[in-house]
């Protein structure tokens, strides 16, 4: 029984299940998602509907899926359409117009039941999984982007977190590029940081560059898988 920790999927479903091939995920494991399984690939709906199914899949709330909740709210605000329009809704809301009424309310039910936050405790060891950062509301634990100086607010756990693409974390933005040249010259992919004060496993999947991947993280040993 081993406990993985994948992030920010971000519609790309052929990762997802080449990644459950290669970490052999079976029915006595357990799968936490930190959100983001929508928007800017192509397969977020479909990716959704399979978590849905799988009871061993436990989703955290990303600020996709709450800009998703949002626009679809009978009390949207312009302010509302446009954001979730800006940010790579374009699949997610295709996919999601070709379902019929009764799937587009279980899904976003299963939305609306969405933690911001999970504290799971693995081998006597304490983890705290958010998308965003710790903090005192639910747009904080969706948006909040740390850098790699930021400390832990709660030393007790370990804090594993996904929303922010790992070379973002740089607060330097010619620093930023220059980290993303070498890696691609080098022909590699971005890998999962560990920061002081936590652990950020958003290599940039969903984004349009050579140098994204598909992490996931077992915390029994802390071993990093990549698609």
């Amino acid at each position: 029984m081993a406990h993985y920790v994948m992030s920010d999927i971000h519609g790309e479903a052929d990762r997802f299940h080449a990644m459950l091939e290669k970490i052999q995920f079976s029915p006595d494991d357990t799968l936490y998602i930190l959100g983001d399984v929508v928007d800017r690939g192509p397969e977020g709906i479909s990716l959704l509907k399979t978590i849905m199914g799988m009871p061993n899949a436990v989703m955290l709330l990303g600020n996709h899926e709450y800009m998703m909740l949002q626009y679809m709210s009978p009390g949207a605000n312009e302010t509302d359409i446009r954001r979730w329009n800006r940010n790579g809704n374009a699949p997610t809301l295709a996919g999601y117009h070709r379902l019929k009424d009764t799937e587009q309310q279980k899904i976003l039910s299963y939305l609306r039941t969405l933690p911001t936050h999970m504290e799971v405790m693995v081998n006597g060891r304490k983890f705290y999984l958010v998308h965003g950062f710790p903090g005192e509301n639910v747009h904080d634990e969706i948006w909040s982007r740390p850098t790699l100086e930021t400390p832990n607010p709660i030393p007790d756990y370990q804090l594993i977190i996904g929303h922010t693409p790992v070379q973002y974390l740089i607060k330097d933005e010619q620093e930023q590029i220059n980290f993303e040249i070498e890696i691609e010259s080098k022909g590699e992919h971005l890998h999962v940081t560990h920061a002081p004060g936590f652990i950020d496993i958003d290599c940039g999947c969903g984004h349009n560059m050579p140098i994204k991947a598909l992490a996931c993280l077992k915390l029994e040993d802390m071993e990093e898988y990549y698609i």
